[in-house]
């Protein structure tokens, strides 16, 4: 059996170096120090009460450190974003929320981590910095759309975009038909106002036709609300009319019709409805020549009532009760 090693025996232990290992660095930086990237599409961050509050709850316990590369790292790949950047040391890679909100509340320091590997290239930086987002489904439609667009331009094809977040060809093409939208249609598909499946299907008609297509689409949309809400209201009605099961006040079952020759002399004539007169029967649709009418299928109003809850719709059965009383 093999010896026990303690753990903090190996502290000072030599650790080999691993060709390409980039190892990733806890510290602590004043929020001056750091600069986000305009590279990131996402903009929407929340209000400034949501900010404050989280940069509130970051002054307490800061449970997620930000993710930064050096300055130096960041401009060999983008060397015109200096402006931007300004005299920041580190440059943001994924937290830019944390970030805004430890500035809305004054938050001196933040919890970051160092990873000097994400700035190797362009696509390792712009991979790092939308995945994140993309992953946790934090973008809008649009937002994911144009980060979808950035990735490509900088990878030069649809399909080597797809290979670097690990999709298929269809999930890009699909985002980035939103681009191809009306500025005040993307901003409706930014608000929730215009669904993504309906957008999609917009996206490739001319600029002036956009509109109208959206306008018509909206229309049969609020046809077909309307149309399934008037049926759960039917089906609640017809569902409340019917006797609770186990009530006791379940009608009897309903005879199946029997042809005239097999007809009961000895039952009880159908009930009469209102105006005929008495002795006399209703003929059924399907009587034979020498006048006999078929049995009715109901024995009783009872009976008769629970076929018309069945069969007729609620709201024709007052025009149905008209007609019987005029006949």
């Amino acid at each position: 059996m093999g010896r026990r090693t303690s753990l903090a025996s190996l502290a000072n232990a030599k650790v080999e170096e691993v060709p390409g290992l980039s190892v990733a660095t806890l510290v602590r930086l004043r929020t001056a120090q750091i600069a986000a990237t305009p590279l990131n599409p996402r903009n929407s961050f929340g209000s400034v009460e949501e900010l404050a509050d989280l940069g509130e709850s970051i002054r307490v316990k800061q449970l997620q450190p930000v993710v930064v590369v050096s300055r130096n790292a960041y401009l060999k790949l983008w060397p015109e974003h200096a402006e931007r950047i300004g005299d920041a040391s580190h440059v943001l890679v994924n937290g830019e929320r944390r970030y805004r909100a430890a500035l809305q509340a004054d938050v001196e320091r933040l919890d970051a981590v160092h990873r000097e590997e994400l700035a190797d290239s362009r696509a390792a930086f712009l991979d790092a910095l939308l995945r994140e987002n993309l992953d946790r489904k934090n973008f809008d439609p649009i937002e994911e759309a144009n980060a979808v667009e950035a990735m490509v331009a900088e990878l030069g094809s649809a399909t080597a975009a797809a290979e670097q977040f690990r999709r298929h060809k269809t999930w890009v093409s699909q985002r980035r038909a939103l681009l191809k939208l009306r500025p005040e249609l993307q901003a409706k598909v930014r608000s929730g106002d215009l669904p993504v499946r309906i957008a999609r299907s917009i996206a490739a008609l001319p600029h002036d036709e956009q509109e109208d297509a959206w306008l018509t689409a909206r229309r049969q949309e609020d046809e077909r609300r309307r149309e399934a809400a008037a049926a759960r209201r039917s089906d609640r009605e017809v569902a409340s009319a019917a006797p609770a099961p186990g009530s006791g006040d379940t009608p009897p079952p309903v005879p199946t019709p029997r042809p005239a020759e097999e007809e009961d002399v000895d039952a009880p004539p159908p009930p009469r409805p209102a105006g005929r007169p008495a002795g006399t029967r209703p003929r059924a649709s399907g009587a034979g020549e020498d006048g006999r009418a078929q049995r009715m299928p109901w024995d009783s109003l009872e009976s008769l009532a629970e076929l018309i809850r069945r069969n007729v719709p609620s709201a024709e059965i007052p025009t149905l009760v008209s007609l019987l009383q005029e006949s």
